[in-house]
Parts: structure tokens; C-alpha cells; sequence
């Protein structure tokens, strides 16, 4: 009776570590944490995991306590973990997304857990994936509408994302993102973006210096000189819901918010 009393209780506690184990392993690994909202993402078996890295932070710094000898304790790089996660496009096409906690990370060590402005890892998961898609709908900007303008060499000058005015949104607001229908790797584009009342997004595209200076005198008079070209592209797309602000170099730039484009919600 003894001996099965000692056997009953090293197996409670195996599987109370186990737990522990998982629960540890559950709560950082966030594609298995929020593996149901990849699904709704990327689309139920679309998705895989393919590797992840854990990684020092240049940006936030942890505080060190070291019981050792030979140890000093004092600031130390904070820790965070990049997850990357492949993906099939409606074409077939294999992509590569990266999500992190880094940015949860540095939040949470601006701000105290009681905080407003606080994010949960659901809310900051969520912008993990905004990020990725307002830089993938832009890219769908630069290839579907501005590449019929421009020639590829200056095309290729061009960083175009779905930005957003009035500051970072409140952490509230990636909870109502991740709610919406249209917020998947392939519904969230710059239509979307623009038409949400979620938040006032518009579209950013900057031509950035250094690549302008490798082109040609005449291209760069081009690119300069299809301004107004790219404008009315970009009207006649999104209608009365387009927003957008192009920068293109000194004197050539231009910001525009139709009717329909909507200014920052309150939460």
C-alpha cells in the first residue's frame, strides 16, 4: 500500500511539471497559443510553422540579478522570439511571414500592468499581423496601380504601406481588428484599410532619396512628372474613400482625403 501511495504521488507530481511544462510552452510560443486566430488568418491547414529564433533586443533592456561569483548584476539586452510562419497565397504562392513579441516586449516594459495603454499578447499578436498586411496591401498598391504608371526602375523607388494618422491606435482597437471579416492575409487590402471606421488609414508612398539618386536624369523627371498621374489612379480605384499622402522629393508631393475617408475613431 505504501509502495503504491509513493507511485501515485511521483505521478501527480509528473504530471503537475508537465502541465507547468505546458503551460510555460503555451503562453510564449504564440503560434500555438493563438493558433485558432492563425487559422482565421492565413486559413484553416494554410499555415505551418517552420522555425523560430530567440533574440537579443537593441531597444528595451531587462534588469539582471546575478547569485553567482562570478556574475555582476546590472542592465542586460532584453529577450524576445521571432516565429516564422509559411504561408499560401490565393495564387499558390509560398510566402514567409514573421511575427515577434518584441514589440509586446518593449510595451510592456514602458508601461505597468494596470496600465491603459498596456497591451495584452492578443492585442499585440493582432498588430504583429496589421503590420504585415499594411505592408503587404501596399505592396499590392505599388504592383496592381502605380506600376501601370511607372516603369520598373522607378516603381522600384517607391515604399508604398497603409499607414495611419492621429498617433499609435489604443490597444482596444486591435481587438475590434481582429473581429473583422475582411482582416485576413488575403482580404485586408488597401480597400479594406481605407473603408474600415476602425481607424483613419490612408496610404503612404515615399520615394526615398538614395534610390531616386541611382536613377537616370530622365527617369527621374518622369517619375517626378507622373505625380498627378498616380493621383488620379489612386481617386479612381478607391473613389471617395481615398486617402492618401505621396512624397516623391522636394516640391513634389502631394496629401488627399475624400469624402468618404475616415478621420481617427474614439475609444
Amino acid at each position: 500500500m505504501g509502495r503504491l501511495k509513493r507511485l501515485s504521488g511521483a505521478a501527480v507530481l509528473l504530471l503537475l511539471i508537465c502541465g507547468i511544462f505546458f503551460l510555460f510552452c503555451y503562453f510564449r510560443m504564440w503560434p500555438l497559443r493563438f493558433h485558432a486566430q492563425l487559422d482565421d488568418f492565413f486559413g484553416k491547414g494554410n499555415w505551418e510553422q517552420i522555425s523560430y529564433e530567440e533574440k537579443e533586443s537593441i531597444i528595451y533592456q531587462v534588469y539582471h540579478r546575478s547569485y553567482s561569483s562570478r556574475g555582476y548584476p546590472g542592465e542586460r539586452p532584453g529577450k524576445f522570439t521571432e516565429w516564422d510562419i509559411l504561408y499560401t497565397d490565393a495564387n499558390g504562392q509560398q510566402e514567409i511571414w514573421t511575427i515577434s513579441d518584441h514589440t509586446m516586449r518593449i510595451n510592456h516594459d514602458q508601461h505597468w500592468l494596470l496600465s491603459s495603454d498596456r497591451y495584452s499578447a492578443k492585442e499585440a499578436f493582432t498588430l504583429e499581423l496589421m503590420d504585415l498586411s499594411t505592408k503587404a496591401a501596399g505592396e499590392g498598391v505599388r504592383e496592381e496601380i502605380l506600376s501601370s504608371i511607372l516603369p520598373e526602375p522607378e516603381a522600384q523607388c517607391l515604399d508604398v504601406s497603409i499607414s495611419y494618422r492621429g498617433g499609435n491606435p489604443p490597444p482596444q482597437m486591435y481587438g475590434q481588428l481582429l473581429k473583422e471579416s475582411w482582416f485576413t492575409a488575403g482580404g485586408a487590402d488597401a480597400k479594406a484599410y481605407l473603408e474600415t471606421e476602425l481607424y483613419d488609414f490612408y496610404i503612404r508612398v515615399l520615394a526615398y532619396d538614395y534610390r531616386v539618386e541611382k536613377l537616370t536624369d530622365s527617369q527621374q523627371t518622369h517619375l517626378e512628372n507622373s505625380l498627378g498621374a498616380m493621383e488620379e489612379a489612386l481617386k479612381e480605384a478607391y473613389g471617395e474613400y481615398a486617402d492618401y499622402d505621396i512624397y516623391l522629393g522636394p516640391d513634389c508631393e502631394a496629401v488627399f482625403s475624400g469624402k468618404l475617408a475616415r478621420p481617427a475613431a474614439s475609444y
